[in-house]
């Protein structure tokens, strides 16, 4: 992949192309994740973690998301 989680998740509020891309970087991990439950529903939840993985990457607020230096400040502030 030539972008990454956040450049994708941004461009995904707009771009179907880019919410597909989030879903197959992810795809390996729902895989995973459904070989723990039984066979007759692995097809059911894979398409129901999908959808809500879409809800999520929809909703998420990129522009509340604070930067490394805010982060480290604000914990330097609470240790104080």
């Amino acid at each position: 992949m030539d972008k990454n989680l956040y450049q994708l998740a941004y461009k995904a509020k707009e771009d179907n192309e880019a919410v597909n891309k989030i879903i197959e970087m992810f795809r390996p991990k729902i895989k995973k994740t459904l070989l723990q439950t039984d066979f007759q529903n692995r097809e059911d939840l894979e398409q129901e973690l999908q959808l809500k993985l879409v809800k999520v990457i929809k909703m998420y607020d990129l522009e509340g998301i604070m930067g490394f230096w805010e982060f480290h400040e604000m914990i330097k502030r609470k240790i104080s």
